[in-house]
């Protein structure tokens, strides 16, 4: 991972985590300050505050493993087989699926 990107997580991911926390917060103050009826309150700041800060961390977070996963692939030996379609018996010599001519 290059560091524009990596700084580019870290700060979306702690973006997001403040944004949960401020909304947390003032969720909490205003919940404090009016009584039962806080608690509608507190969920009318906490929770939108919180879906919108977890977009951030998720985001952030799926950047670092698309990174991580492009380079352990970059990264890995990797061979490819190719399966030898004449062992089946399917095909005849020349490889394709027509039938065998008269002449053969």
């Amino acid at each position: 991972m290059d560091r524009s990107t990596a700084w580019d997580a870290t700060l979306r991911i702690v973006f997001g985590l403040f944004i949960i926390g401020v909304g947390n917060a003032i969720g909490g103050f205003l919940a404090s300050l009016t009584g039962i009826a806080g608690l509608a309150l507190y969920l009318l700041m906490a929770v939108p505050t919180f879906v919108c800060g977890m977009y951030y961390v998720v985001i952030g977070a799926g950047m670092v493993v698309e990174a991580a996963t492009e380079r352990a692939l970059s990264q890995a030996d990797l061979t490819v087989e190719v399966a030898d379609a004449d062992k089946g018996g399917e095909h005849d010599e020349r490889g394709d699926d027509s039938e065998p001519s008269a002449d053969d």
